[in-house]
């Protein structure tokens, strides 16, 4: 065969067709080792692969033809990112792009072609479908898991799924990949990998090696019931063996698995069955045979190895084996490294600083946790012994790595053990912070006793006397934090407004000085929102225990809906408000319409006060600035610019609202009977029902109080940002800086250093110069695991354990079954067309869109009049995305690991806000 190389099991005494010299070069390296595997007598799933041959000599020279007409050549990678001149020079990167990918996609394979993909696939089975690219295992740079995969094809679905795996060669990421990392070999794609799918009893993951202590003599094998993808995907813990090489002992941790996954070959799906077992996975004979051939495999490759497995009908399959690459980043010193362990988990911090965060705002709101969280503690009556032994956490909530803020947390669970019934109240923190994996009983009680080790048994009793003071002072707020956050919030407009206060006339010690007020007057005033924070986190897990404990049906729709209140005295809320008011107004003036787009066509806007000749359209929208004017994409840092910087992005927000058709189904119900037909149909006695309702009346007072709160944290931080942006404007004109935003690469404590004479390092230009290469290295690497260990020092290059996925596989969400799940969080079915949003500021969103992002923050509430659907990577059902989606009846999914990866602009999805079901459909 020409195209294809096809690979049967030896059991089906199939011929194997296909070129029988080295042709590595064409099948790429997943589909090589499959091969190896195959040839070397292991037992791997019926294959077969197309090459790049088919690509090269038939559509790669119909692009280059194509192309040639136009008078542009096109050779390699560099020929489509570079520009020419002359008549070519018309041709933009992203035209070239898409008119390969359009050839690609019409292209009208060939009658041999065709004719040896029916000798290859059976038309009665179910194959994945997968890439194989020389590129994606490469040493110098990795694509692994950026190519197109799909599971459940059937013969007549073949030739297209093919074509899909060739185009996402061509994808945007995958091409700025290639430009930025300078990847200019020849213009080539993945070869495609066409697999029997193994419907297996039993499956999971191993190492030859064990990855948590680099013991060579160990290897780690982990397995559940049904599918792998349960392990994979980081959703259940399977059972644990650590197998001796020299001994064949044996070390088991057998766990609880609740689920089994299985093919579902009709509605081409995982179907999840509850199981709820303790029945051990593997039996002694397979673990045995399991064991031989990971270690064959690794005496065959001369290196560690990570594996994935599975039995069907007894039948033991290797799925695949790679090289287990995180032994290779300082393995050695690792094994050593025995102190300074540490999890880190983005969670829903990720939510407030989303991607990369410059060094000003962290050095800001590190000081701000610990200064906070300590004030907290003192405020609920914990013993001044503890809090000084406790200094080292206060100090480390946060922690920045390659640019990225995450929780240290670890610190944030003894932070917890503080209080009253900390074990149950962790699971509430965890189900606020939106941590999808909670640490265990066992790690918790550790943390007591460190806690608790360096009292004495007096203090430790007092310690128990002054928990139970604490949770009565944190009882007491309940009914006081309504009057607290009144003198709250006139604490912080006394001192934020206050006409002496005017920036542009102090110098820069009169700006330190005034920071050094604002931290002095506002950080220690700032229990209130904790403990509002520590309130929502008991009453919603509360009610929401409650609702599942009385609802068997459905209980976490129920709580959704029992949870909502539209919004009413809510400030997030309120930019919408504001927006249906202007948008009106536009909608019903057509000469104030053409004003408009002519100001945005213009892309400026002069003076805001007088923005156009409608006086009315004028007096909302300046009201608006001065209210929410400091809120933004990405408030909370620093350096992110604010819409008083740029009032146009919230013109063409009000110009397209004003052009939508008109109400959307979803915003037509009605909460209010909607929950009184829920209490109404509650088959509970009224006992019960005054207790949940009770519940439910203090989680939405202290929700909606939350958001107010975070209101008022916005306007501090806007304070902060522009004393600091004055501070830098007399930084510039001293020539210490070059430019203004450089000043958001420096720390709080050496930009007042250097007007207090503490500085190390004086020379800020180069210390910046450095910052700005070293960020720019972060923005151009793979991000980080959601969550992560580590030990030891954390240097540049530092070595990290993924708990994401505990090491294994690639990923979370796999669309199988173009399926993908998260945590629905507002109730309604919606079906759309979607578009990847990661900055509203950047990316036009249309009316009717499904926006899928990574997260959101309540500046975002700008964009929501126009979507039909909410569908975010990141949160919780108390992130910023729930709470305003369900005061806005917006239908909308959190929690949806790959969303972006796996959705794309211009896909179709019907999705349901109640289950957390996500399906791709045709148009």
């Amino acid at each position: 065969m020409k195209y294809i190389y096809s690979l049967k099991n030896k059991d089906e005494n199939v011929i194997r067709d296909g070129m029988e010299e080295d042709i590595s070069g064409n099948i790429g390296k997943k589909a090589q080792n499959l091969k190896e595997l195959y040839d070397s007598g292991f037992n791997v799933p019926a294959f077969s692969v197309v090459t790049d041959r088919y690509f090269k000599e038939i559509i790669l020279k119909e692009i280059r033809n194509h192309f040639q007409e136009k008078g542009r050549g096109i050779t390699d990678w560099s020929s489509i990112f570079s520009k020419e001149s002359g008549e070519a020079s018309s041709f933009k990167e992203e035209e070239v792009t898409e008119t390969i990918r359009s050839i690609v996609r019409e292209h009208k394979v060939t009658e041999e072609f065709l004719v040896e993909l029916e000798r290859t696939v059976d038309k009665d089975k179910y194959y994945a479908v997968r890439s194989s690219s020389i590129e994606e295992d490469s040493e110098a740079f990795s694509f692994a898991g950026q190519f197109e995969t799909f599971l459940y094809v059937r013969m007549e679905e073949m030739e297209e799924k093919i074509k899909e795996v060739w185009l996402s060669s061509f994808s945007p990421h995958i091409m700025k990949y290639r430009k930025e990392g300078n990847i200019n070999n020849e213009i080539n794609v993945p070869s495609v990998i066409i697999q029997e799918m193994v419907n297996s009893e039993k499956a999971g993951v191993a190492f030859s090696v064990n990855p948590v202590n680099g013991n060579q003599e160990e290897m780690v094998i982990s397995g559940v019931f049904g599918l792998g993808t349960g392990i994979v995907d980081g959703d259940e813990d399977g059972d644990l063996y650590v197998y001796n090489k020299a001994t064949g002992r044996t070390d088991k941790e057998i766990r609880v698995k609740n689920i089994r996954r299985v093919l579902d070959f009709e509605n081409r799906c995982l179907r999840e069955e509850v199981i709820d077992t303790e029945k051990e996975v593997l039996s002694e004979g397979e673990l045995k045979e399991l064991a031989e051939n990971i270690i064959n495999i690794e005496k065959y490759y001369r290196s560690p190895q990570d594996m994935e497995w599975a039995f069907e009908k007894g039948k033991l399959y290797i799925l695949q084996s790679r090289p287990v690459t995180t032994l290779n980043k300082g393995s050695e010193k690792y094994k050593k490294e025995e102190g300074n362990i540490i999890i880190w988990d983005n969670s829903n911090i990720v939510e407030s600083y989303p991607e990369i965060t410059l060094p000003l705002t962290f050095s800001f709101i590190k000081s701000a946790y610990s200064s906070v969280y300590r004030q907290f503690s003192q405020v609920v009556g914990i013993p001044e012994k503890v809090m000084e032994g406790y200094q080292p956490v206060y100090e480390n909530m946060l922690g920045l790595l390659k640019g990225r803020v995450y929780y240290n947390l670890l610190n944030w669970y003894k932070l917890l053990l503080l209080f009253p019934n900390a074990e149950s109240n962790s699971k509430f923190m965890e189900q606020m912070m939106g941590v999808k994996k909670g640490l265990s009983k066992e790690k918790l009680r550790e943390n007591i006793t460190e806690a608790e080790k360096s009292m004495t048994f007096l203090e430790k009793i007092w310690n128990k006397i002054h928990k139970l003071k604490s949770g009565l002072s944190l009882f007491m707020n309940m009914f006081l934090i309504e009057g607290k956050a009144g003198k709250f919030y006139s604490l912080i407009n006394e001192n934020l407004y206050n006409e002496k206060y005017d920036l542009k006339k102090m110098d820069m010690t009169e700006l330190r000085n005034y920071y050094r007020y604002l931290e002095n007057k506002f950080l220690k005033k700032w229990d209130i929102p904790v403990i509002n924070d520590f309130l929502v986190m008991v009453w919603f897990g509360i009610s929401k225990r409650m609702v599942s404990e009385y609802i068997k049906e459905n209980p976490d729709e129920v709580h959704n809906i029992l949870i909502a209140q539209e919004g009413e005295d809510m400030v997030s809320v309120e930019p919408s408000k504001y927006m249906g008011k202007l948008s009106g107004l536009l909608k019903n003036n057509t000469g104030l319409q053409e004003e408009v787009a002519e100001l945005i066509g213009s892309g400026s806007m002069g003076d805001i006060g007088e923005i156009t000749s409608n006086m009315e359209f004028n007096s909302i929208f300046n009201e608006y600035m001065e209210k929410f004017g400091d809120r933004t994409v990405h408030e909370l840092k620093l350096e992110s610019p604010t819409l008083k910087e740029n009032p146009l992005f919230l013109l063409k927000m009000i110009y397209s609202v004003s052009r939508s058709r008109g109400e959307k189904e979803h915003t037509r119900r009605n909460i209010v009977n909607e929950q009184e037909k829920i209490f109404n149909d509650m088959k509970i006695g009224s006992i019960k029902k005054y207790m949940l309702k009770k519940s439910l009346f203090y989680a939405k007072k202290f929700v909606k109080l939350r958001e107010n709160l975070r209101y008022e944290r916005t306007k501090v931080f806007g304070m902060v940002r522009s004393i600091m942006k004055e501070i830098a404007l007399h930084m510039k004109e001293r020539n210490l800086i070059n430019n203004e935003r450089d000043i958001f690469y420096l720390t709080v404590n050496e930009i007042f250093g250097l007007i207090d004479g503490v500085t190390v390092d004086v020379n800020l230009k180069e210390l910046i110069v450095l910052r700005k290469r070293q960020y720019e290295k972060y923005e151009n690497v793979p991000v980080l695991p959601d969550r992560f260990l580590t030990r030891g020092f954390l240097g540049e290059d530092f070595y990290y354990e993924d708990l994401t996925v505990s090491g294994y596989g690639e990923g979370k969400n796999d669309f199988s079954g173009n399926e993908l799940r998260g945590t629905g969080c507002s109730k309604g079915i919606v079906r759309g067309k979607v578009r990847i949003v990661l900055n509203p500021m950047k990316t036009q969103v249309e009316e009717g869109d499904i926006v899928v992002t990574k997260s959101t923050d309540p500046s975002w509430v700008m964009v929501f009049p126009l979507i039909s659907g909410l569908i975010v990577e990141k949160g919780s059902l108390l992130s910023h995305s729930a709470i305003i989606s369900r005061e806005m009846n917006i239908p909308a999914i959190v929690g949806v690991t790959g969303a972006t990866k796996y959705l794309k602009t211009g896909d179709y999805v019907q999705f349901d806000g109640s289950t957390g079901v996500i399906k791709k459909i045709n148009d």
